[in-house]
C-alpha cells in the first residue's frame, strides 16, 4: 500500500470520472483507485473527490473568486492577468485555462498529502495581506504541477471540480476497493449516515475494517443525517406499511433543525449539515433554560409565528432569517418556536435504537417547555378514522400536513422508508404534494421576461443511476422580481452544454451544473415523449408534470436531497390505482 501516493494518479482518477457519465463506470473507477491508498491517503482523497477540504459541517471553503485564481495562474506561467483571462474567455473554464497555459509541464512529482496541505493553508488563510498570500500558495503550487494536476488543483480553489460523484456511488466505490464487493456499502452507509464525515469513514474503514463502523452511533457536535419519510396519497395506505400503533404528528412548514446540546455550547446543524446557529440567538437561549439534562441531541422543526394572533407562519417568512447580519434585528421581526419531535442521544448514551414510543417519553422528561421551544403536538392511535380527524383539525390550524410514525420504529439515519410516512392532503383533481427537483437548463423569456430566463428545466435524482432525468419545464409562479433575480442566481452553475448527468430529450437555450433545487407544484403526472422520469419503467415515455408552478428556492436541500425517480414512480403508481 502507497505512503506518498502522487496527486498525478489522483488527477487521473478525476480526469476518468469526468469523462463518464456511467455510475458502475464510476464505481469501478473508485474502486481501482481506493485498493492503493493508505489510510490517510484515502481520507484526503474522499474529502477532494466531493470538492471538499474538510466535511460540509465544518464549515471551511476552498472557493476564491475567479481574479484571485487567474492572477495565481499568470504568476505560476509568467504572464499577466490580462493575457490570462483572454484564454479563460476562449475555455470558458479557469481550470482549462491553466492545462493550457502550462503545457507539457511535467510537475515535479506531488504527492497528494503536499498538495491537500497546501490546499488547506490556502482555506485557511485569513486578516490583513490574506489574499496575497492565497495568490503565492496558489502560485506556488501550480508552479510545481504538471498540467492535468493544474486543472483539478484550480477547479478544487475554485469550488468547481464537478465531477458529479453521488455519495453513494463513492462510498460503492469505496466498499468494492477495499473489501472487493459492492454489498459492504450498506456497513459504510450506516456508518456515514451517523457521522457524515466521509473522509473519516474511509480512514476507518482502511485502517480498521469493518468492524469499527458497525459500532457506529451519534456523535455529539457531529450532525446525523436525519431520518426521511415516504408518502402517501390516502391515510387508508397507512395499513399497508404499518402495523399497529402510530403517532400522527403535526407536519410543521418550518426548518428542520437538528440541535446538539453540551454544557459549553448548542450547535444547530440544517438539513444539509450546515451550522446555523447564529441565525437563532433566541432559539439557543430558550433551549439552554428548556434541556433538563447535560447533553443530547433533539430534532425538532422551527417555525415562524404572527406576534399577534399566534398563528403559525409559511416557511418562506423564516427564510428571511437566512443572513450574517442584522440577525438580532429579524429575531425580533420574526419570532419563531423550536416544535422538538425526536431524541437521538442523552448524556452520552445513544437512543437511536430504542422504539420512538420509548423516545418519546424521553424527550417530554428532560424538556421543561417555554415561550419559545415546545413538544411537537401529537396523538398515538390505530384507528384511521382518528388519524382523519386530526388531521383536518392540524390543517385547519396551518399545519403543512402530518407525518405518521410506526410506534416501533428506530430511527434511521439518512433513510427514507416506511417506518415514517408524510401525509399532506387527501389527493382530488390535482397533486397536492409538492416536489423538490434540480434546476438543470433554462429557457430564455420574451415580453416582460426579456432578458431574463422564462423558464427553467428541472430533474429528479435517480440514486441508483446517479443521474438527473427531466420532469417539467416550468415558467409559472415566478414574480417580477423572482425573474430578475435568476439569471445571477443561476450564473455560478452555468456550463456550456448538457451536464452529463442529466437526462432529457429537451434542448435548453443554456445549461447548470445540476447543484440548485427549487420546490415545485403542479396537476398531475403524465406521460412524455422528452422528459425521462421513469422511462425504464413506463416504456412509452418518461413521467412529466403538468401545469407546473414554482413556489420557493430550497436552500436547505442538495440536489441529492431532491425527490427520485422511485418516490415520483410511486406517486404515479398510486394516482392509477385511484383511477380503476
Amino acid at each position: 500500500m502507497a505512503q506518498n501516493l502522487l496527486f498525478r494518479e489522483l488527477a487521473q482518477t478525476f480526469a476518468s470520472l469526468e469523462a463518464t457519465s456511467s455510475s458502475l463506470k464510476m464505481i469501478d473507477i473508485l474502486a481501482n483507485f481506493f485498493r492503493k491508498v493508505s489510510p490517510e491517503e484515502g481520507r484526503i482523497a474522499s474529502y477532494l473527490i466531493k470538492g471538499e477540504i474538510e466535511p460540509e459541517y465544518k464549515g471551511l471553503e476552498l472557493g476564491l473568486a475567479s481574479k484571485l485564481v487567474s492572477r495565481a495562474i499568470g504568476k505560476a506561467v509568467n504572464k499577466s492577468q490580462e493575457e490570462v483571462e483572454k484564454i479563460f474567455k476562449e475555455t470558458g473554464d479557469l481550470g482549462d485555462t491553466a492545462f493550457r497555459l502550462l503545457g507539457n509541464q511535467k510537475g515535479k512529482g506531488l504527492t497528494v498529502k503536499e498538495v491537500y496541505q497546501k490546499l488547506k493553508e490556502i482555506a485557511l488563510a485569513s486578516g490583513e495581506g490574506s489574499q496575497e498570500r492565497k495568490i503565492n500558495l496558489l502560485s506556488e503550487l501550480l508552479k510545481n504541477s504538471s498540467s492535468l494536476e493544474a486543472k483539478y488543483i484550480v477547479r478544487l480553489v475554485l469550488g468547481v471540480l464537478r465531477l458529479g460523484v453521488a455519495d453513494m456511488t463513492l462510498l460503492y466505490g469505496i466498499s468494492k476497493g477495499l473489501f472487493g464487493t459492492k454489498e459492504k456499502k450498506s456497513i459504510l452507509e450506516k456508518a456515514y449516515n451517523l457521522f457524515p464525515d466521509i473522509g473519516e469513514v474511509t480512514y476507518k474503514a482502511i485502517k480498521e475494517g469493518l468492524k469499527s463502523l458497525e459500532k457506529a452511533k451519534p456523535i455529539l457536535g457531529i450532525p446525523t443525517r436525519m431520518m426521511l419519510a415516504s408518502r402517501i396519497e390516502e391515510l387508508e395506505e397507512v395499513k399497508e406499511h404499518i402495523s399497529g400503533k402510530v403517532l400522527v404528528e403535526y407536519k410543521y412548514d418550518g426548518e428542520r433543525l437538528q440541535a446538539h446540546i453540551s454544557p459549553k455550547e448548542i450547535i444547530f446543524y440544517s438539513r444539509r449539515h450546515e451550522n446555523i446557529t447564529h441565525q437563532f440567538p433566541d432559539v439557543k437561549k430558550w433551549l439552554r433554560e428548556a434541556f433538563l439534562g447535560k447533553e443530547g441531541i433533539l430534532e425538532g422543526e422551527v417555525v415562524p409565528y404572527d406576534k399577534k394572533t399566534g398563528k403559525l407562519l409559511p416557511f418562506q417568512i423564516l427564510m428571511q432569517r437566512r443572513r450574517k447580519y442584522d440577525v438580532e434585528e429579524y429575531a425580533k421581526k420574526i419570532p419563531v418556536k423550536y416544535f422538538l419531535f425526536d431524541i437521538l442521544s442523552l448524556n452520552g448514551s445513544s437512543l437511536i435504537e430504542k422504539p420512538l414510543s420509548e423516545r418519546k417519553e424521553i424527550l417530554k422528561k428532560v424538556i421543561k417547555e417555554n415561550q419559545g421551544v415546545v413538544l411537537g403536538e401529537y396523538i398515538v392511535t390505530e384507528d384511521i378514522e382518528e388519524m382523519k380527524d386530526f388531521f383536518e383539525r392540524v390543517m385547519g390550524e396551518g399545519a403543512e400536513g402530518v407525518m405518521i410514525k410506526d410506534a416501533k420504529s428506530d430511527y434511521e439515519a439518512g433513510t427514507r422508508g416506511w417506518k415514517w410516512i408524510k401525509f399532506k392532503k387527501e389527493y382530488k383533481e390535482e397533486l397536492a404534494d409538492t416536489f423538490d427537483v434540480v434546476v438543470v437548463g433554462a429557457f430564455f423569456g420574451t415580453g416582460r421576461r426579456a432578458g431574463s430566463y422564462g423558464s427553467l428545466l428541472v430533474s429528479a435524482f435517480d440514486p441508483q443511476k446517479n443521474s438527473y432525468p427531466s420532469f417539467t419545464k416550468v415558467g409559472a409562479g415566478f414574480t417580477d422580481k423572482d425573474l430578475e433575480e435568476l439569471p445571477k442566481i443561476l450564473k455560478p452553475f452555468l456550463i456550456e452544454k448538457k451536464h452529463r448527468l442529466v437526462e432529457t430529450e429537451m434542448d435548453a437555450d443554456v445549461w447548470f451544473e445540476p447543484r440548485k433545487v427549487i420546490e415545485i407544484s403542479g396537476a398531475e403526472l403524465t406521460i412524455s415523449p422528452v422528459h425521462m422520469v421513469a422511462k425504464n419503467k413506463i416504456k412509452k415515455g418518461g413521467l412529466a408534470l403538468r401545469f407546473p408552478k414554482f413556489l420557493r428556492w430550497r436552500e436547505d436541500k442538495g440536489p441529492e436531497d431532491a425527490t427520485t425517480v422511485d418516490e415520483i414512480y410511486q406517486i404515479y403508481q398510486q394516482r392509477q390505482r385511484i383511477s380503476k
